[in-house]
């Protein structure tokens, strides 16, 4: 080799050594990067305009289908549950590749700063010829490439289960979906019931509050002029005083309502949310046999479901330990190319086949089976379980939906004889002090009685939805249930069944 030669040689390495050194360098000087002020300030501003891009706005009062409506489509967690489920099948697109040969497409470059010299050495004398020149039959420089097709049979047994796996995944992710759609509505249910009750009594709450706090006011005048024995007037106040708490907590206790229904329905907590409250709240009526029902939740059930799909990736993870088990056969095919100038043909077509069996495997196989078949049966104790779990939260259900409805009804008669108490005691209400306490309590009790009317119907609603969720019901048509409608065509055989 010449000299000019071996310092380009030189040159190059190191050029290599100095780009590797930077490169070592610059990996060592990475700092961690806090977000600055003016990046969480950007980053609240863009989240805030995203939040509410795509939610309609009020047109006016707000119904309850609409309520729900508006949840099913703008909810942010029912849309997190979407994506998941919308991860899952597009996982299971990326399974049917895995399935298939392995395709790969390889090019390489090989340098040598000498020549892959060689010199023969006899086999009988052990004595290498120094009368013979060295040879080399390779270049320096060689240039190299393949497209190679490659396929596992085990690989592929193994993939086939996998995607099995993880179409079931899929079908989980749907059901939970259901379930979060079923949560989502019983949500909904009480928030708008809690924002009719508050939008319903909000006035009189507030005139009630007024006159009570006027009554105190003079009560306490009169007290500090002597004009009414001290501990007549102090009774007097108590009994002001008992009322106003009682009322500041109902305000309190609804004043949340509108803003927990408009986190539901997606749309701006400073919005000011109108609902659309019934003149007469009709009592549901549900008269569906219980038989009936537990059938119907045996095969709607979402947590049931799921279940199912749990045993079935359990049976899988079963049959995957046992293939594993088998020897591994790989089939190799593909075209060559190599740019060395010594050989005589620079592109050729190679196949194979190569048997591979890992014999700790077999050692390890009584205790993989033993483990599979108990992943197996504690999934199938799991599903029993919650069987029993959903038959016992069916009778439940209907129970306190029993149980709502006479509440309800029991709230209602109160709140109707508290009302006209009410109105005799405005009607006989004279001016003295006595006869604003009187007309003061009597609309406060007139109001709590009415609250715990909505209160009384919201758990009514609610206890409704609770039947339908156990039992399957999905409150959105199969065509607009996600990327995969309900494989048993659950939506609307619960409400055809029963129309209450």
């Amino acid at each position: 080799m010449t000299r000019g030669m071996k310092m380009g040689v030189s040159m190059k390495m190191r050029l290599g050594l100095s780009v590797s050194f930077l490169a070592l360098l610059s990996a060592c000087a990475v700092q961690p990067e806090p977000f600055t002020a003016s990046d969480l300030a950007q980053q609240a501003l863009d989240d805030r305009l995203a939040l509410f891009k795509d939610t309609a706005p009020l047109a006016g009062p707000m119904t309850l289908d609409e309520a729900m409506a508006r949840a099913l489509a703008h909810n942010l967690d029912k849309r997190s549950k979407m994506m998941e489920e919308a991860l899952a099948l597009g996982q299971t697109e990326v399974d049917a590749f895995e399935m298939l040969p392995k395709l790969a497409a390889n090019a390489g470059y090989t340098y040598r700063s000498e020549y892959y010299a060689t010199r023969s050495r006899d086999l009988v004398t052990g004595i290498t010829n120094p009368n013979i020149n060295p040879t080399y039959s390779q270049d320096r420089e060689v240039f190299t490439s393949d497209l190679t097709m490659s396929w596992n049979i085990l690989d592929f047994g193994v993939s086939y289960y996998t995607a099995h796996q993880n179409a079931n995944r899929a079908l989980i992710a749907q059901e939970r979906r259901r379930k979060a759609v079923h949560t989502l509505v019983q949500e909904v249910r009480t928030a708008f019931w809690r924002t009719a009750a508050y939008q319903t009594l909000k006035g009189d709450v507030d005139r009630t509050m007024q006159e009570a706090q006027a009554a105190l006011e003079r009560s306490r005048i009169v007290e500090r002029e002597n004009l009414r024995a001290p501990a007549e007037a102090l009774r007097y106040q108590k009994s002001l005083l008992e009322t106003l708490r009682q009322l500041t907590l109902l305000q309190q206790d609804l004043s949340t309502a509108p803003l927990e229904l408009a986190a539901l329905v997606n749309l701006p907590p400073s919005q000011d949310i109108r609902v659309v409250v019934p003149a007469d709240l009709a009592v549901r009526i549900w008269d569906m046999p219980l038989e009936r029902m537990e059938d119907l939740a045996f095969n709607n059930n979402p947590d049931l479901r799921e279940q199912g799909y749990q045993t079935r990736i359990a049976v899988e993870e079963t049959r995957k330990a046992i293939l594993k088990l088998l020897p591994g056969v790989s089939l190799t095919a593909g075209p060559q190319y190599d740019s060395n100038s010594f050989l005589v043909d620079q592109q050729w077509f190679s196949a194979g086949a190569k048997l591979s069996w890992s014999l700790m495997n077999l050692v390890a196989a009584p205790t993989t089976l033993k483990l599979a078949d108990t992943n197996e049966k504690v999934a199938e104790a799991r599903r029993l379980a919650l069987r029993m779990a959903v038959l016992a939260q069916v009778h439940v259900a209907e129970r306190q939906f029993r149980n709502a409805v006479t509440q309800f009804r029991q709230s209602d008669a109160l709140w109707s004889v508290d009302r006209r108490l009410a109105e005799l005691s405005e009607a006989r209400s004279a001016s003295n002090a006595q006869g604003v306490l009187e007309r003061v309590a009597a609309q406060a009790s007139s109001i709590t009685s009415q609250v715990r009317r909505f209160q009384g119907y919201a758990q009514m609603e609610q206890a409704y939805a609770k039947i339908l969720s156990t039992l399957g019901e999905d409150p959105l048509p199969p065509e607009s249930a996600g990327p995969q409608a309900s494989p048993s065509g659950a939506p609307g055989a619960v409400l055809a069944a029963q129309q209450p």
